[in-house]
């Protein structure tokens, strides 16, 4: 597995925005906890640009992430924001270069495409807040986390809260926004999940779309040789005209009421908390009645 270099002050970040439109002065914030932390920050070409739902072109979004991973004084590679994008050309992104000089990239959400290719290439990458989170009230905790992981190579991740199903696993981390992950199925990025400790989470759409999506995962077998699962955030979910009585808790049940390994609820997703994990890096889960906590088995 390739593992990027932990940072250190006077290290060099790069900001970029692989997928939606970002606010004016929607990074301010980002910057400024990044010079605290003693890091350099450059921008990508194209950051504010707009075109569509997008923040430029597909070639400009791309051209900007290139540049970013085969710049060998980059250290760190941080998304503004997610939104929808990256898709239309993760399979064109060369990571030839990013493989012999690898970086940190850090997001969630759209990012969920990248760390999933990335993972193909047996890279890691961090699942975690970007450009748009730092500003976010209440997620204070989930930045210090970050900065923990980059520097020191380590975080556990810990919900206190009732938990769906208690146990123990220990296995790689895979996952991230469920959209992102059903859109991965059938591509050279498609997820495996054998013996892997899966991690879910979306926003802003439909109960019964995400009723169709775990649905299509159960159908496609991903849930059959899980270690462990992680339910994160599932937030400002809409109900139609006729009310989807299930919840995500009741959907995730159905879909794996056969297998019984530990389930999760973890603050991870688009809530201002938002805790980061290392994607593709071996973890502890441990789940009892109102406790989980997962953990980097060995320091990065």
């Amino acid at each position: 597995m390739i593992i990027p270099t932990l940072l250190a002050v006077k290290g060099k970040a790069r900001i970029i925005a692989p997928s939606g439109i970002v606010p004016f002065k929607g990074v301010d914030v980002m910057v400024k906890t990044l010079k605290s932390w003693g890091l350099e920050v450059s921008f990508g070409r194209h950051l504010y640009e707009k075109s569509s739902v997008f923040a430029g072109t597909d070639p400009q979004r791309l051209s900007d992430f290139q540049e970013a991973i085969d710049d060998d004084q980059v250290d760190l590679i941080l998304c503004a924001r997610g939104g929808y994008g990256l898709a239309r050309y993760i399979d064109n992104l060369n990571l030839a270069a990013f493989k012999k000089k690898p970086k940190w990239v850090v997001g969630f959400s759209d990012i969920t495409a990248f760390h999933l290719r990335a993972l193909k290439n047996n890279i890691l990458s961090i699942h975690g807040p970007m450009g748009t989170s730092f500003g976010r009230k209440g997620g204070e905790e989930s930045i210090l986390a970050l900065h923990n992981l980059l520097f020191n190579g380590f975080f556990q991740v810990e919900s206190k809260r009732k938990q769906l199903r208690t146990g123990r696993a220990n296995g790689c981390v895979v996952g991230g926004n469920l959209s992102l992950i059903c859109d991965s199925l059938g591509t050279e990025s498609e997820i495996d999940t054998d013996n892997k400790i899966l991690v879910l989470e979306d926003v802003g759409d439909y109960y019964y779309r995400m009723d169709r999506m775990l649905n299509q995962l159960a159908r496609a077998g991903k849930f059959e040789k899980l270690k462990g699962l992680v339910i994160g955030s599932f937030s400002d979910l809409i109900n139609g005209e006729i009310l989807f009585t299930e919840s995500v808790e009741d959907m995730v049940f159905r879909c794996t009421e056969r297998i019984k390994y530990p389930i999760a609820l973890m603050p991870i997703g688009h809530e201002p908390a938002n805790y980061p994990f290392v994607h593709g890096a071996e973890y502890n889960l441990v789940v009892k009645e109102n406790n989980a906590i997962l953990e980097l088995i060995t320091a990065l």
